[in-house]
């Protein structure tokens, strides 16, 4: 090779070597030109995002507050309307004014003349019904409820199978309606034993066809045991007042249709359904 080849070749490696290099020299300031531009961008989304999330975070929970609200039991306050089952107990610290009615009985005095007024109507149609229970304490009722329970264990249910079984014949304490001194267990002249029998007399057949035109309805009808949580009961009247008396009877529904309560039998599911739920925390909580 020459000596002017010899310098040609030199002069083009080292233009070659020129070209490569400020093409590294671009490409880096290109590649951090990108990675700037991506940062900024992601400066921008994390400026932006938690605002998005935080918006759909309130919508979400508007929607559930909005579901639990549909879902939760707004009753009426109407003293006439409180609603007393298995899972509604009576009021804290409830007290009523009492008027006595005979043969030691006592009726809330606000439920007084309605209820005078339709023992009269019936004398007058020759139908004489008469009350066998009426305003209990809770003292009266817890003894009532454990001599159920007591009779079913000699029948030989277990003691858990006993108390429930017991609940659906007599009001757990703190659960009946005879607490508010609203209800009266009512029976005809002719046939004063409380089983089903009694809506083959006079009296339940009057009372039945009239009682509401005088504030009262037959609390647990027949086939509602799973809404009121209580079995058939001909015996059973409880005062709701004229108004309600009457739009229930006409409906052909339960008090707790028409205040809009869940029916026992679902609200007693739910509260097993929580009991279990807080007895595996606490095992879980044992073994953390």
């Amino acid at each position: 090779m020459t000596r002017r080849q010899k310098k040609r070749l030199l002069a083009l490696t080292g233009s070659l070597a020129i070209v490569i290099c400020a093409g590294m020299v671009l490409g880096t300031v290109y590649a951090q030109a990108v990675e700037q531009e991506q940062q900024e961008e992601a400066a921008v989304q994390k400026i932006v995002l938690p605002d998005v999330l935080e918006e759909e975070t309130l919508e979400s929970t508007e929607e559930l507050e909005a579901e639990r609200t549909e879902e939760e039991e707004h009753l009426p306050e109407d003293w006439n309307l409180i609603l007393v089952n298995r899972t509604h107990p009576i009021p804290e610290n409830y007290q009523v004014e009492l008027k006595n009615i005979g043969s030691g009985h006592q009726i809330d005095a606000r439920a007084y003349d309605d209820f005078r007024a339709m023992i009269q109507a019936a004398k007058r149609e020759g139908v004489y019904i008469y009350v066998t229970s009426s305003y209990r304490d809770l003292d009266k009722q817890t003894d009532l409820y454990n001599k159920k329970v007591e009779s079913y264990v000699m029948q030989g249910y277990s003691y858990e199978s006993a108390r429930k079984q017991a609940g659906q014949v007599v009001a757990v304490p703190g659960t009946s309606e005879h607490h508010l001194g609203l209800a009266l267990d009512i029976v005809s002249s002719e046939y004063r034993k409380l089983d089903e029998k009694q809506e083959e007399t006079k009296g339940f057949k009057w009372l039945t066809e009239h009682s509401w035109e005088y504030g009262f309805i037959l609390r647990y009808p027949n086939g509602e045991t799973d809404i009121t949580g209580i079995i058939y009961e001909p015996w059973h009247f409880r005062y709701v007042g004229l108004e309600a008396a009457k739009e229930i009877t006409e409906a052909g529904i339960t008090l707790e249709e028409y205040v809009g309560a869940k029916p026992v039998s679902e609200g007693l599911a739910e509260l097993e359904e929580q009991e279990k739920q807080e007895k595996q925390e606490k095992l879980k909580s044992l073994y953390r």
